[in-house]
């Protein structure tokens, strides 16, 4: 969550040339995540989300895919994405991304970090490493480098 997924995946599919998609663009046109959360519930948004995923690998072609960072928790997810996908997990602290002051109005409108209470995002943080390790065919860790540098290691990766 809030590791720039959708800025360097856009970078890099500039670079590369590929087209890129942002997941959460496909669940319900003109409606953010936040909003499906706040008003159908979790369960249904991330209904929406795997029916979302399912028709943006469906089509053809290769692409970049900015997942949102729950997609992966699905075993459904997780299975279409190690069929069909090369995951690379941007790996970013807590600090460089939920808590970084930069951030903090973004962070506000998430709902799943509403509220900014540390200690259940640390555990909603951890809970989700050994899933992203799971599904990751490449991990980035992006602490302390540059945009720059991130989407150069993105693209390699790409062309790898």
């Amino acid at each position: 969550m809030m590791c720039g997924k959708t800025s360097y995946g856009r970078a890099a599919a500039s670079l590369s040339g590929l087209p890129f998609i942002d997941l959460d663009d496909h669940i319900i046109e003109g409606v953010t995540p936040g909003e499906i959360i706040r008003t159908q519930g979790q369960e249904a948004f991330r209904e929406l989300e795997t029916e979302a995923l399912r028709k943006v690998l469906e089509q053809p072609g290769d692409c970049i895919l900015a997942l949102g960072g729950g997609t992966p928790l699905r075993e459904e997810n997780r299975a279409l994405l190690r069929e069909k996908c090369r995951v690379i997990w941007l790996k970013a602290s807590l600090e460089e991304s939920v808590f970084n002051p930069e951030w903090a109005s973004l962070a506000a409108q998430r709902p799943l970090l509403d509220g900014g209470d540390r200690a259940r995002i640390e555990a909603l943080w951890q809970s989700r490493i050994p899933v992203y390790q799971e599904i990751a065919d490449h991990t980035i860790s992006t602490d302390g480098k540059t945009p720059q540098d991130i989407v150069a290691e993105i693209v390699r990766i790409i062309y790898s």
